[in-house]
This record gives C-alpha cells, structure tokens and sequence, in this order.
C-alpha cells in the first residue's frame, strides 16, 4: 500500500502554492528575488523547515531558484516545456507507457497545432518560420546542427498558435520521443524538410485545413517509419532518466 503523504509534506505543498500565488499577484517576473527566509516566515506564518521543503518543491518545478550565501536567497524562475516533459515522462515510466503511446498524442495534437498557427500566428512568426526552415536545409549534412534549427522550427511553430498549452505541450512531446534515440539518414531529413516546405506554406496561405491534413500524413509517414525501423524503441516504456539529456541548461 502506497504511503500517503503526511502532515508536514501536506503542509509544504499547500504553503508552495500561497507562495505561487503571492508572487502571481505581484506580478513578480523572472529574475526578481522573493521574500528572504525570515520575511516568508511572517507573511506567511509558516515554520522553518516547512518554508525550506515548499522552496524546494517549488525549485524543482523551476518556480524559483534559491541562492546561498550573503545576497541570496530565492529567486523568481519560470517553469517551462522541461519541466512539463520530465513531468510526464515521470507519470508515463509508472503507468508502464511505451514510447509509442506518446508518438499516437503527437499525432493527435500536432495536426491541431498546425490549424491553429494558420489561424494565429503572425506574419512576422510566418517569416521567421521560413528563415528556420532554410536554417533546417542548410544543415542536412550534419545530424547536430540539423536537430538544432529543426527543433527551433518546432518551438517556433508551436509559440506562433499563441496557445500557452500548446506551446509547452508540443515541445514537451517531442523532447520525450527524442529520448528514443532516433535519427533520421540525410535523404529522410531533405524528406521531412520538404514536407515541412508545403505545411508553412499552406499557414502562410491561412489554409489550416489543408495544413491540418498534411501534417497529419507527416505524422502517419513518421509512426509508419519508426515502427519498421525501430520496434523495440516503439515498445519500450518511457524512462523519466532517459529526459536528462534534453534537459535545457
């Protein structure tokens, strides 16, 4: 039987999200430094050791990050798509979830995603896109920097939807089925940059439907590839350890 949490960790989690809350309504913005030790105590009439464990619960959730020595202390944070990523890959491993499961929801929700950065995103975000996607063709003879400006095209493209969910869901998706391993030859990579070609065009053109539909073949052609080529990856369960390494510095 699983043990249930106790009083104090209860205590710590309830005062992490005062805390939370305290720095909403102040607006607080990265970089800013919360209360000190002594100051948090008061305000929120909370005890020594149950202030340091909500500090630390909210550290690890990348609210804040606290500082030792003179001119320490906790400094505002802000949680992003790692911190979602390590999230669910951590529920996932306890759910025996294989990698597979995850690549079925990309290929639900990025198709949507799509469709909506044709409705949102901006011209300038369509420009940029472009700018990313000839970073990707510039780079198809070297798997690292090519993973790099792909991955800037992915992050880009899910911030042009201008849905906050979306925009942390989908690289948090993509960072999980990375931790797989795979890499793509060089004419698999010149293939995906031509379909990527057709899917900002049809958002430049704000035809999401058109671009719904293709992304969801690029989905399909991908599940199909990674199931011929890589089956033991396909099935293997998700491993919150196996995050570590795309983990934003």
């Amino acid at each position: 039987m699983a043990k249930k949490p106790g009083r104090k960790e209860k205590a710590a989690v309830g005062l992490a999200q005062d805390i939370v809350q305290a720095m909403y309504e102040s607006r607080m913005k990265p970089g800013d430094r919360y209360l000190s030790e002594a100051e948090a105590q008061r305000k929120h009439g909370a005890a020594r050791n149950t202030l340091r464990e909500a500090l630390r619960f909210l550290e690890m959730q990348g609210v804040l990050s606290v500082r030792a020595g003179p001119g320490g202390g906790p400094e505002v944070g802000r949680p992003g798509w790692p911190h979602l990523a390590s999230t669910i890959a951590l529920l996932l491993q306890f759910a025996d979830a294989p990698l597979r499961s995850v690549i079925e929801a990309r290929a639900v929700t990025e198709p949507a995603m799509v469709e909506l950065a044709a409705r949102n995103a901006t011209d300038a975000e369509i420009a940029d896109l472009a700018g990313d996607l000839d970073a990707v063709e510039a780079s198809l003879g070297a798997f690292r920097q090519f993973s790099a400006a792909y991955q800037r095209f992915w992050l880009r493209l899910a911030e042009s939807t201008h849905n906050p969910l979306v925009a942390i869901l989908s690289p948090a998706l993509r960072a999980i089925v990375d931790s797989g391993g795979f890499a793509p030859n060089e004419v698999y990579r010149s293939e995906i940059l031509g379909r990527l070609r057709e899917i900002h065009a049809l958002i430049a053109r704000r035809d999401g439907e058109a671009a719904r539909r293709e992304m969801a073949g690029l989905e399909q052609s991908f599940m199909e590839r990674l199931n011929e080529g890589y089956p033991r990856q396909m099935d293997r369960v998700v491993a919150w350890s196996d995050l570590r390494a795309g983990e934003e510095d």
